[in-house]
């Protein structure tokens, strides 16, 4: 029997079921031109926007005790270009195809964003998982459903032979555009893997916080010796092209860390919001995933959308390359089923406190709206 396949931090590789079809690497999706990641996905999104009674219908109608069918709610608008999910389904009328109306507005540059959904600011925005659990867990009133892609992050090291694997980077130091950062509570996992403690607190490894537009520089320069960013950040995709930097792990590829089947950008609703309307927030959740699934399809118009309709800096161009670095495959059963390892997983990095119950925090945090795809 062949030992199993290790990552580059040193550890193996193990699977439920070898024979069982692997998820859609960032290099199958570049090479399926564009279309979108399991036969699931796809025989649900051929039924487009009149299958959310379908799959309503096989779990039955959750109680309403508030309707908020008639009333505006309030999202937050798209910061990226992997908030594409959002940009077409608000673009191509799903949320109106489902009877919501719904607005988009900007976020302020300091603000809470988290904080604002508790507080009913904005019904829902997106982000990867793990940026909510430390708020969840201290009282925060949102809950989490709907996973909508993989791939948004990465993590970057000269191509110099100086960081060869992930668990070299003991005693390092990675630049990070926020300690609280979406990269940063991911790419803990990856650490942890290394039998790095990631926690800035243990002094492993360090964590240096520079302003998005100039990590690639700040690796270049040797200031640090890896950057951990969002997926497709194209200054670079660019640098990798050239040659001087490579990526050391992603969250769209298993064969470099194992904890890429975890779903990148999830939706985050308010809770009462999903309290008192489940229905409706039902509604919400599949009109976003209808927009993943469009997107995944059609990556070169969404590109168009988001450049044209100044939604995300850049030309087209510029943010095709972006996005085919995403996997649009949309599934609140996923986030579900990883939740709960994930915490487990997360709470050893030492961002979440040594004595959360993984169990009751993903009971909490995920709100099951009978949604089964």
């Amino acid at each position: 029997m062949c030992p199993p396949p290790s990552l580059p931090s040193g550890a193996e590789i193990v699977e439920d079921d070898p024979g069982a079809p692997r998820g859609i690497t960032r290099r199958r999706f570049l090479g399926s031109a564009g279309t979108t990641a399991g036969v699931g996905a796809s025989l649900l999104a051929t039924g487009g926007i009149s299958g959310f009674a379908f799959w309503r219908a096989r779990r039955g109608d959750p109680a309403v005790t508030r309707s908020w069918a008639g009333r505006r709610l309030t999202l937050t608008t798209p910061s990226g270009a992997c908030d594409a999910p959002l940009v077409i389904a608000y673009e191509k009328g799903f949320f109106k195809d489902v009877g919501l109306d719904v607005v988009l507005k900007k976020t302020g540059n300091d603000e809470d964003v988290t904080a604002a959904v508790g507080s009913g600011k904005y019904v829902a925005s997106n982000g990867i998982f793990f940026n909510y659990l430390g708020p969840i867990y201290n009282g925060t009133p949102i809950r989490l459903s709907g996973g909508l892609h993989h791939g948004c992050l990465d993590l970057y090291a000269r191509d110099d032979g100086s960081v060869p694997t992930i668990a070299s980077l003991r005693g390092k130091r990675i630049g990070v555009s926020s300690l609280q950062g979406s990269a940063t509570n991911f790419f803990s996992l990856d650490l942890l893997d290394a039998g790095i403690n990631s926690s800035p607190e243990a002094g492993q490894v360090e964590w240096v916080v520079i302003e998005q537009s100039l990590l690639p520089q700040a690796l270049e320069d040797g200031r640090v010796d890896a950057i951990a960013t969002a997926g497709g950040y194209l200054p670079i995709i660019e640098a990798v092209e050239r040659g001087w930097a490579r990526v050391l792990s992603s969250n769209n590829d298993r064969t470099m860390s194992m904890n890429a089947h975890q779903p990148c950008c999830a939706v985050a609703l308010n809770s009462d919001f999903v309290s008192e309307d489940p229905v409706t927030a039902g509604k919400l959740v599949t009109a976003w995933a209808e927009g993943a699934r469009w997107a995944g399809r059609h990556l070169e118009e969404t590109a168009a959308i988001e450049s044209n309709r100044n939604y995300v800096a850049g030309t087209p161009e510029e943010i095709l390359q972006v996005l085919k670095t995403l996997t649009f495959d949309p599934s609140p059963a996923n986030l579900r089923e990883s939740l709960l390892p994930g915490i487990e997983k997360y709470v050893k990095t030492g961002f979440l406190p040594a004595g959360v119950d993984p169990r009751a925090l993903a009971d909490r945090a995920f709100v099951d709206l009978g949604l089964d795809f």
